[in-house]
């Protein structure tokens, strides 16, 4: 123990019994580790609290279903695990400019097609893992793109892009500082943009350098853009590699984040120099033919069916006719709930690249100006609170046209779902609406399922076949987080009493999900042991949650002493426990 240890804990200890002196009366806690406090439930479809919470979301959406936004939404929610193989839970609502479309769907359901735009983000970089794993994320994406360098131009007016900087990983991480799009939203053309605009920018911005704006005509987009009548015009793949070698950037690399479908176009056209193929062909050969994916594509379907969701029959005003060519990285994909749903299983699962690679792909990258936002390698991170701990939810959002969706991921619980939808009225209302709607409900019934299901599989006293050896733990489940060891004696020797208590008398000792073990024969657990603290009072953050430091201090010959190995059978019941620092095992009774 080093001497700045033992100070906490001389600190600890001290705080303890100075404060029923003072009279105090402050709610104390057990500051939890990040990640989650049980293993991930299995069955959800099983449990009555999960049906209860799912009915309650129905009951929500079917009271809105005749007013706005909802009645003018075509939307469609699917949700899913990894221990189900079909959904858990679907709804679908049509609205009347689907059921009258003249073209593809009439009725939607989960297999119903929908663009979910920047949710390609996702699948993108998805593709790129399984192909290649993450080993190349650091390398300059001008190593994939090398015209990047070769069409660069110096300009005096304007800070260009230093590509040489940008890694495939800056790309990925929102963080590449380019600008958002090129050509989309370009003021310099006329078109759809502008006729939005007051008479007197519309007729002043476009057509440089007419009218009086000293920018040469040759700088302006020639394609990426919606002309006036609201069709997407788009580049073929050299020119927007030209083009967009010459971006202004809105920020240094690695400085902020800032959201870009940019960065996915070229993680996409790097993807292709890399593999020297398609990205269509590429998603087909990994993702698409290994999940049975059937209709999901990085770009349009080849033809619309009587699953294509197009309200009214207009495929130009609707979005679903543009052909976003080399952007199809960004934002170019079709999907479907029950596709999606396999997606997502794949992902939780690892089902397509190595564990550790997925583990990376789970990970917060970058905060935005609030630690409940932040950003990942494609993902958009919230982060909530549930039972006295943070969730940390994955998703990715898309709009274009009239199409509106989000995927979520949360890896605590194995959980996803999505939320697709099409209206040229409500926009994204819907799909903002019942996101905190079903987070917000779902959270309390998977956190009180999966602690229900620890409880049963684990709690219990474990004793060593050997009477003699007087070795013996007891876990238990309490109002707290994780599993809670209240006997933990080896050989006569109480540790908790004696080992443990150098941290304080009342000392709590709690065992967190570790993934170590495969999860299916074995369980893996590690310790964290602490005496409850005080909940800082507002204004004092420094070392307020402190635990993450003193994980398994102590060691027997170099393995932690509260490394624990759960044997499970097929149900997932414990039958027996190894103490792996004492290499020992002992039955559950």
């Amino acid at each position: 123990m080093d001497d700045s240890a033992a100070m906490r804990y001389s600190a600890a200890a001290l705080l303890v019994i100075c404060l029923p002196l003072s009279g105090a009366q402050k709610k104390e806690r057990i500051c939890p580790l990040k990640g989650p406090q049980f293993p991930a439930p299995k069955g959800l479809g099983l449990e009555a609290l999960f049906r209860n919470a799912t009915g309650a979301i129905e009951q929500s959406i079917q009271a809105n279903l005749t007013k706005m936004p909802y009645n003018e939404t075509t939307f469609s929610v699917g949700m899913f695990s990894v221990t189900d193989d079909e959904l858990l839970y679907e709804f679908h609502h049509t609205d009347p400019t689907v059921a009258t479309s003249g073209l593809g769907a009439n009725k939607v359901d989960a297999d119903s097609i929908y663009r979910i735009a920047s949710i390609t983000k996702i699948l993108t970089v998805y593709q790129w893992l399984i192909a290649d794993g993450d080993r190349k994320f650091n390398s300059p994406i001008s190593d994939f793109i090398p015209q990047l360098l070769e069409y660069q131009e110096h300009h005096d007016h304007y800070p260009g892009t230093r590509w040489d900087e940008i890694t495939v990983n800056d790309l990925a991480m929102y963080l590449a500082g380019i600008a958002r799009d090129y050509g989309l939203n370009d003021v310099a053309v006329p078109g759809y943009i502008t006729s939005f605009l007051p008479v007197m920018a519309a007729t002043v911005l476009p057509n440089n350098p007419v009218n009086g704006i000293d920018i040469p005509a040759s700088e302006d987009p020639v394609c990426g853009y919606f002309t006036a009548n609201i069709e997407y015009l788009p580049c073929s793949r050299d020119v927007y590699i030209k083009e967009i070698a010459n971006l202004g950037s809105s920020f240094v690399p690695n400085y902020t984040p800032s959201y870009s479908n940019a960065n996915f176009a070229l993680l996409g056209l790097g993807l292709e120099n890399m593999l020297g193929a398609s990205l269509e062909g590429i998603f087909d050969k990994h993702i698409a033919k290994p999940l049975g994916l059937c209709s999901t594509t990085m770009g349009n379907p080849l033809q619309i069916t009587n699953d294509s969701v197009i309200p009214g029959g207009g495929l130009v005003r609707s979005g679903w006719w543009d052909a976003l060519g080399p952007l199809n990285g960004g934002a170019g994909g079709f999907s479907t709930t029950n596709d999606l749903a396999a997606i997502g299983r794949s992902i939780l699962n690892s089902t397509l690249m190595a564990r550790a690679t997925t583990r990376r792909w789970f990970s917060t990258t970058s905060f935005v100006d609030t630690i409940e936002q932040a950003v990942g390698r494609g993902w958009e991170i919230f982060r909530v609170r549930s039972n006295g701990h943070s969730v940390d939810l994955f998703t990715k959002s898309g709009n274009w046209g009239v199409y509106n969706s989000v995927f979520f991921l949360l890896p605590a619980y194995n959980f996803g779902f999505s939320i697709l939808s099409a209206s040229s009225t409500a926009r994204a209302a819907v799909v903002d609406a019942l996101s905190n709607d079903i987070v917000n409900t779902l959270l309390p019934a998977l956190e009180a399922i999966t602690k229900r299901q620890a409880s049963v599989n684990f709690a219990g006293r474990y004793t060593s076949p050997d009477m003699g050896t007087n070795t013996s733990i007891t876990v238990t489940t309490d109002g707290s987080l994780g599993l809670r060891i209240t006997e933990y004696i080896v050989s006569g020797v109480d540790l908790l009493g004696s080992v443990f208590a150098l941290f304080g008398s009342d000392v709590e000792f709690r065992l967190m999900p570790n993934q170590l073990y495969d999860g299916r024969t074995r369980v893996g657990f590690s310790a964290v042991y602490q005496p409850p603290s005080e909940i800082p009072p507002k204004g004092e953050f420094y070392w307020s949650c402190p635990s993450w430091l003193d994980i398994d201090d102590y060691t027997y010959a170099n393995v932690p002493l509260g490394l624990m190995a759960f044997d499970v059978d097929a149900d997932g019941n414990a039958t027996s426990v190894r103490l792996v620092a004492l290499r020992e095992t002992l039955l559950r009774k």
